[in-house]
């Protein structure tokens, strides 16, 4: 009976720790109304500021506490004959076909963000890749009218998400807009560790107790015989 009982302390120890390894679980949206009504205190980010209109500037952007690197970092103005004036951030690739253009978006950790972006450089849907830091990554294509057309993509973690990736293999990428918001529910949350070790121990009392009754009733058939 007590190795019964080593084994069972064991095997809630192991539930415990794969527990404290359990995945994210991230929800995709497509639908910025759809991401809005699932998530609230939204700050929303643009490149109006970092580049003057009608005017263009090379290099990584930092927007509060997210940064925006790329293979080839272009910011272009406000004023721009593309998605209606807008400023936004773009990634050239020098290779198209050959090396991806990209974008690197990295944070100091957010359970719900979307953006908004498009693509002017290559023909519309165009496939790219979004890859997050919990692992999880998302197929979808560029909006079909390139320049012009755009769309959204967010997500809610019940962990928090450190680095947003998109890459593509034509010639860029655009970032139009950041929205960064609280997030609501993702989902059912992985049971915590210490409630499985509290569960793990509750087991072990019922196992001593039951091991303690059948000592007594053995005892008292030997009284009786």
């Amino acid at each position: 009976m007590t190795s019964r009982l080593a084994r069972a302390a064991v095997s809630m120890l192991v539930l415990a720790s794969a527990a404290g390894a359990a995945s994210a679980t991230v929800t995709e949206y497509t639908n910025q109304t759809a991401y809005g009504a699932a998530t609230s205190g939204s700050t929303i980010f643009n490149f109006d500021d970092v580049t003057p209109p009608g005017t263009v500037s090379l290099g990584d952007v930092t927007l509060g506490d997210l940064s925006f690197s790329a293979s080839i970092p272009i910011v272009v103005g406000s004023g721009a004959p593309l998605y209606g004036g807008k400023a936004f951030f773009t990634s050239l690739s020098a290779t198209p076909g050959i090396d991806a253009a990209e974008v690197l978006c990295t944070l100091s950790g957010t359970r719900a963000i979307g953006f908004i972006y498009g693509d002017f450089a290559d023909g519309g849907g165009l496939p790219f890749t979004v890859t997050l830091s919990t692992g999880d990554s998302f197929d979808l294509s560029t909006p079909f009218n390139p320049g012009l057309d755009t769309g959204f993509i967010g997500f809610v973690s019940n962990t928090p998400i450190t680095s947003i990736r998109f890459s593509n293999n034509g010639v860029g990428f655009d970032v139009l807009e950041v929205v960064s918001s609280s997030a609501g529910a993702a989902g059912v949350p992985e049971p915590a560790p210490s409630g499985l070790m509290a569960t793990g121990l509750l087991a072990l009392a019922l196992l001593s107790r039951r091991r303690a009754v059948k000592v007594e009733i053995g005892q008292q058939l030997k009284t009786d015989s």
